[in-house]
């Protein structure tokens, strides 16, 4: 079911944009005309997702200003039962129509693994199919961005932001939240989940490690400790991703606002003479298609194009416009419109160990994986649709223990009879921040959902993510066509201390679910049903501690290493060109009437899930921008 013919989305580019007759064939623009006859907006942003739908709303507020938001991917409403709405359904999104299922190139320090990529194509992008998790992150981080470059990004200035951003729903089950800590008056509604069974017994477990369970780390007090996340829920159970939070029906109804969806950009133009008048380049509009077959269309700007594309796809978009390395661009036969060797570069993603899963024994509830038996499935369905409750409206990880890997306090944990154990450094924006996030699911994830575990088990998932990993990455571009898919490097484990964290990570995990009240609510024995394809799924986690070795672990983590999705700072800010893309108001260095806002300007990797930055970034981008 695509849009009704009611929607204000608009899927046409003839409605909103002037065709193309031709493209010179050697420059690739088009050929007889300039953009002086294309139609013509104030700003046009590109990408509706995480960041773009903020921006669209906040600036539309302004009648006498029109914006354009184009959007690759589909509405963010489709049918009466959109999967994307559900939050516990998010790995259901996985490879489908609202993602663009990216893959690495070969991880050589991963088995030469190609990675699976998701990234969200929907309006709202990956606030509209990531895990709904609400995170701040560690105040030092932001204190960390100020100190890279990114005048203005401090804490202070980002909190004020997070809390505008959000409009909490209280709960009496939560009594230990303090109101004053959340944001009441924002878009965007968080609140905390019906309790999972797993998740309370497991930040028991914690505490015997001296891990407390705090209820709220969104706040100044930091991040360490365990805790039930706060989603991005409504009081109807439903995802508030930056779609339905900013793009409501009124926004939508607002003349000067024009939303198009399954449109490609491809690139930005530079016209002769449309540099200002110090001569630096400024763009005069935007091509862009359907398909690759597609006639080509062009709309104008008159302020400014914003690229809210993510960390993949915007780099992707500047190098296509000529703004990035001179000499790559050089080899493809794009026209250099501004050398800036950092676009593209200096990407960081969380990295996981993989899933370890184990197996609960029968009658403990702690388990969701009844959900997949179709009967109690179309029930859970029914309670959500005629309710808002029940195990559908929870966020599908629904806590977690954030860390430090060389905590004297819990080196115990870490430490194996097997093995000396491995050293870590601190790679952290200071003391008191994780580089660690034990996090945990209340059924068994495999592969990311894809790999079928043993039939009729019920279980859980943890896995082990580095925060703050010092191997980088790169995205570059193959050819001059968006169609082509960008090459993504994450360059796991370039550093050994990634590995190292992880490893201590793991060792964690084997420690914690041997540990009361969790032991006794699972079944770790080795049997012949726990294998799949020959392989035992629930090795490592039913593996002795104390047996099991450094160098076994170590190849268990090259195998099943996986993203968790949150790539930043591939066009970061900083103060110059030298090293960065975008200054402190988000302007790409030397470039006018330029702006990029989404996490590819990060100026370093956040402490734990990234969303929540990324919509208070853009509103505070959107009043950096009508100040001009």
């Amino acid at each position: 079911m695509g849009l009704v013919a009611s929607s204000p989305l608009k899927t046409s580019p003839e409605l909103y944009a002037t065709k193309l007759d031709r493209l010179d064939d050697k420059t690739e623009q088009p050929a007889g005309t300039d953009t002086g006859h294309w139609k013509q907006y104030d700003y046009v942003i590109v990408g509706g997702g995480t960041a773009g739908c903020v921006l669209a709303s906040r600036l539309s507020q302004d009648p006498n200003t029109a914006i354009l938001l184009l959007e690759a991917g589909r509405s963010n409403n489709k049918g009466t039962v959109d999967p994307s709405h559900i939050p516990i359904s998010f790995q259901r999104l996985y490879k489908t129509e609202v993602d663009w299922s990216f893959e690495t190139i070969p991880q050589r320090n991963a088995n030469n693994r190609r990675i699976y990529y998701p990234r969200g194509k929907v309006l709202g992008g990956c606030s509209g199919t990531n895990a709904n998790v609400v995170h701040h992150c560690a105040p030092q981080d932001f204190e960390a961005w100020e100190t890279n470059g990114a005048t203005g990004w401090g804490y202070e200035t980002m909190s004020r932001y997070l809390r505008k951003a959000e409009k909490y729903i209280p709960s009496p089950l939560f009594p230990r939240i303090n109101a004053d800590d959340r944001g009441t008056d924002g878009l965007i509604f968080t609140r905390k989940s019906e309790i999972a069974p797993a998740n309370k017994v497991t930040i028991e477990a914690c505490k015997a490690f001296g891990i407390p369970n705090i209820e709220d780390v969104n706040t100044p007090q930091g991040t360490l400790g365990a805790t039930e996340f706060l989603g991005t829920v409504d009081a109807n159970g439903k995802r508030s991703s930056t779609a339905s939070a900013y793009l409501t029906p009124a926004v939508l109804a607002r003349p000067n606002l024009v939303v198009a969806v399954n449109t490609r950009v491809e690139r930005a133009v530079f016209y002769p003479g449309s540099a200002d008048t110090n001569g630096i380049p400024r763009p005069s509009g935007v091509i862009l298609s359907t398909s690759p077959s597609s006639p080509r269309y062009g709309v104008r700007v008159l302020k400014e194009v914003i690229l809210c594309a993510g960390a993949v796809a915007t780099p992707q978009l500047l190098m296509l416009s000529g703004i990035g390395p001179a000499e790559e661009l050089d080899k493809l036969g794009i026209q250099v419109v501004k050398d800036l060797p950092h676009v593209g570069h200096n990407l960081s993603d969380h990295v996981g160990c993989g899933s370890l899963i184990f197996r609960t024994r029968p009658g403990t509830g702690i388990s969701l994986d009844y959900l997949k038996k179709p009967l109690y499935g179309v029930l859970a369905l029914v309670q959500w649709l005629l309710t808002g409750s029940g195990p559908l409206s929870s966020v599908g990880p629904g806590a977690a223990a954030f860390l430090r890997s060389d905590d004297p306090a819990l080196q115990q944990a870490f430490a194996s009879r097997a093995s000396p154990g491995v050293v870590v450094h601190d790679a952290t924006s200071g003391a008191g921040v994780p580089d660690l996030e034990i996090i945990w699911g209340a059924s068994i994830s495999l592969d990311n959902g894809f790999k079928k575990p043993p039939s009729g088990c019920e279980g859980i998932t943890i896995s082990a993510v580095a925060l703050h990993p010092e191997s980088v990455g790169s995205i570059k571009i193959v050819s001059r066509s968006v169609w082509d898919a960008p090459l993504i490097d994450l360059n796991y484990f370039a550093s050994e201390n990634d590995l190292n964290v992880l490893m201590r990570g793991v060792r964690f995990i084997l420690r914690l679910v041997r540990t009361e009240p969790l032991a006794p609510l699972l079944d770790l024995e080795s049997r012949e049903d726990g294998k799949v394809d020959g392989e035992d799924v629930f090795w490592p986690g039913n593996a002795d501690p104390d047996k099991v070795s450094d160098e076994e672990l170590k190849a268990w983590i090259r195998k099943n290493v996986e993203t968790v999705f949150h790539p930043v700072s591939t066009a970061r800010m900083g103060s110059s060109p030298e090293n960065s893309v975008v200054d402190a108001t988000l302007r790409v260095h030397g470039v006018d009437g330029l702006r990029v806002v989404d996490a590819s300007v990060f100026p370093t990797q956040v402490s734990g899930h990234p969303c929540a930055i990324v919509v208070a970034m853009a509103e505070r981008a959107a009043e950096l921008i009508r100040e001009g």
